[in-house]
């Protein structure tokens, strides 16, 4: 297992740095988008809405890597308690991370129907770039999977004694 452990790992660290490349996309073309207008009176006309495809692929791109990082919220109340309750807390987790999976499992599972339908149906944008819907949307699926396998090492290295979040 640990060699598919670090595959994860490994893919979810490049998604990761591809969320940050989106960020700096989304400023670069916002930044553009201000200095044009300031100085040219005139737009790109299509920066609003790529900038939204870029944070939506940048947020989808990252939830695994923030997931494999333990940097989602978690409840700090469960550490205090730990001590206190290990058995309850251990059993807690273990529901937290079966509901994790079930939802993620979910997620990538209507993401991906999302993106199949745009796909097939060549859907586009209302937008004057009348961009093909399925280029933005793929990111869905992708991010949704990322995060549903990070989550199921973290329940694996949970359940195995190897990590204690």
């Amino acid at each position: 297992m640990q060699p598919l452990f670090k595959i994860v790992e490994k893919v979810n660290k490049l998604a990761g740095w591809l969320a940050g490349f989106c960020i700096c996309a989304a400023a670069i073309l916002i930044v553009a988008e201000i200095i044009i207008r300031s100085c040219f009176a005139s737009t790109l006309y299509v920066a609003d809405e790529f900038t939204g495809y870029l944070m939506a692929a940048s947020s989808m791109l990252g939830l695994g890597y923030v997931e494999a990082v333990h940097g989602h919220i978690r409840m700090d109340l469960v550490d205090l308690l730990r001590e206190k309750f290990p058995k309850l807390i251990r059993s807690l987790n273990y529901i937290a991370y079966i509901a994790a999976i079930i939802v993620a499992l979910y997620l990538t599972w209507v993401s991906y129907k999302t993106f199949d339908q745009s796909f097939a149906n060549g859907s586009r944008s209302m937008q004057i770039s009348e961009t093909l819907l399925w280029i933005p949307q793929i990111f869905l699926p992708i991010g949704s999977a990322l995060l549903l396998l990070q989550y199921c090492v973290n329940f694996v290295l949970f359940a195995s004694g190897r990590s204690q979040k």
